[in-house]
């Protein structure tokens, strides 16, 4: 947590990394024959702890070993681990640069600094003292001990003793069926017919009516979701499969106008579902991409058992060119994911799946390449083709300046509710629901309007970065944090598909812009996973930042 003027200004979350907690170390403690308690002692007087550096859990191990076979004691190799994980935890989760990063006053909490020979590693590594609370293991009961004080109740609610003893709990899963979420819900039943549900993306399960505040990404859901079907034309062509993933929630309304414009019938697949990426799981070849481009496999599959006569899924390097960026590339892998379905995906040779490379950004070059292309696909006259995609290309535009245009009515009404003002800043497959995991309802739900990047992103002009800003969807990012900077009412929250290597690098410079800024960074990262405690607990921070930078002014 880091505080300014008096409140809390960012929160830094550590998501995945197990080398920097205390279990880190409990573990090579019992794995030596010692309980924590004396494995800390042994280490807080070493004279020569061993470099263990800062590396994964999953490589300590041989580090350790490695230590041994060398002849270090217990001793060394106690306090080699206490200061792996305190460079671990300021270079790796804070990613600290130095000391000053971290501010002159520094209060450390925690059961983990329990440990002295920690919180000693942490004082040298950094240079100066820093104050361990009395209280540092139950920082968190002490903290809901006071908000239990400030809710000003009657009576505890704690049970009495007569209670415990006719206590009782049950729990059992179930799917909520109320939206297109299916949250899997947990119904907790204790005695006396009380109940606690958990795992609700929104509080319809629990018997509320959903919160309709505005919401940016579910309006750019529905209106693409509902790009599917014939043109006005005479007569049908074909039908042709597009999968609904990864770059087509860019570039759907270009695709959708050009093929119906060449009388197709166009079949999106279908919504996102853990159904549909179980369909496809078994030809993932790695495990380690990010979840929206693992979804691509199920989406694949499902055109093909609909009977389409073909598939489109062009491979594309490039974006649209927007000018705010000194590039404007897909990430690897929305650019040439089709590649990696053509050869590992067998059910595809059941049908034609068209995965040419083509490039929307130069429009001249890109009309003669897919007239070539529909002619000796489809042998349909240059002509025809050359009309089509003009129209494709003012569809497209269509389609953005209704997103900017319906993102400024959106901002509007909530300025006029006196609303504040959540922008969400990922990729455009992150509107899909089973992506975020219902990210946006429960945003909306707290109360906020929510708008995203790409309706903020053109108010800003070029500005350089510290990196090389050769993505489109990032410049967006940056542009729109840069933009909510000058406002008052907006906060940023950026979304983050855990595997997405890209972003290693978003990330930095995001927090850089947020920061300099004065405003707040809550990054949430998700994946295939869709329990959102850790969700809700990231909001409801960045809520209470809000909320207290307002008392303050």
């Amino acid at each position: 947590f880091k505080i300014r003027n008096g409140a809390v200004d960012s929160i830094m979350l550590n998501e995945a990394c197990s080398s920097g907690c205390g279990s880190f170390i409990e573990t090579f403690a019992k794995a030596l024959g010692y309980n924590i308690a004396d494995f800390s002692k042994l280490g807080l007087f070493a004279r020569h702890p061993v470099n263990l550096g800062s590396r994964c859990t999953v490589f300590m191990n041989s580090s350790v070993k490695q230590a041994q076979k060398d002849g270090a004691s217990v001793e060394d190799i106690s306090a080699g681990l206490s200061i792996s994980i305190v460079k671990n935890a300021v270079y790796k989760v804070i990613r600290a640069a130095n000391a000053d990063d971290l501010g002159k006053h520094i209060v450390v909490q925690g059961g983990t600094f329990h440990n002295d020979a920690v919180l000693r590693a942490f004082e040298l590594e950094l240079g100066r003292n820093v104050t361990r609370p009395t209280i540092a293991g139950i920082m968190g009961a002490f903290g809901a001990a006071l908000a239990a004080r400030d809710l000003h109740l009657d009576k505890s609610s704690i049970l009495t003793a007569e209670d415990l003893k006719t206590f009782s709990h049950a729990a059992k899963p179930v799917t909520c069926n109320l939206c297109t979420n299916h949250c899997s819900l947990t119904v907790n039943t204790f005695d006396g017919g009380r109940r606690f549900i958990s795992g609700n993306r929104c509080s319809r399960p629990l018997g509320k009516e959903r919160t309709e505040n505005p919401d940016l990404m579910h309006y750019k859901y529905k209106r693409l979701r509902a790009l599917h079907g014939k043109g006005a034309g005479n007569g049908v062509r074909g039908r042709m499969g597009i999968p609904f993933g990864l770059n087509m929630y860019e570039n759907l309304p270009f695709w959708f106008e050009f093929f119906t414009r060449l009388n197709f019938e166009v079949v999106l697949s279908p919504e996102s579902s853990r159904k549909l990426y179980l369909k496809g799981q078994h030809t993932i070849p790695s495990d380690t991409v990010c979840y929206p481009a693992k979804l691509l496999h199920g989406h694949v599959e499902a055109l093909v058992e609909e009977g389409v006569d073909a598939i489109w899924y062009p491979c594309m390097s490039y974006n649209n060119d927007e000018g705010i960026g000194d590039n404007h590339y897909n990430c690897p892998v929305v650019a040439y994911y089709p590649e990696l379905l053509a050869a590992n995906v067998p059910m595809l040779k059941q049908t034609r799946f068209l995965n040419p490379y083509v490039g929307l950004w130069r429009h001249k070059d890109f009309t003669k390449r897919i007239a070539v292309i529909m002619e000796q696909e489809f042998n349909i006259p240059k002509r025809e083709t050359e009309a089509a995609a003009k129209a494709a290309y003012t569809a497209y535009d269509t389609y953005i300046h209704d997103v900017r245009e319906t993102g400024k009515r959106y901002i509007e009404y909530a300025r006029a509710h006196d609303m504040p003002i959540i922008v969400a800043c990922g990729r455009p497959y992150h509107i899909d629901p089973e992506i975020n995991h219902g990210i946006n309802d429960l945003i909306t739900s707290f109360g906020f309007v929510l708008v995203t990047e790409d309706a903020l992103s053109y108010l800003e002009g070029y500005a350089p970065r510290k990196v090389l800003n050769q993505w489109t969807f990032q410049s967006r990012m940056y542009n729109a944090a840069r933009y909510v900077c000058t406002q008052p009412d907006m906060q940023v929250v950026q979304l983050v598909s855990f595997g997405c290597g890209t972003d290693a690098i978003t990330t930095d410079e995001m927090r850089d812009i947020l920061e300099s800024g004065g405003k707040l960074y809550t990054q949430l990262k998700i994946d295939d996973i869709s329990n959102l405690g850790a969700v809700t607990i990231r909001v409801r921070s960045l809520m209470a930042a809000m909320d207290a930078r307002k008392h303050q002014d």
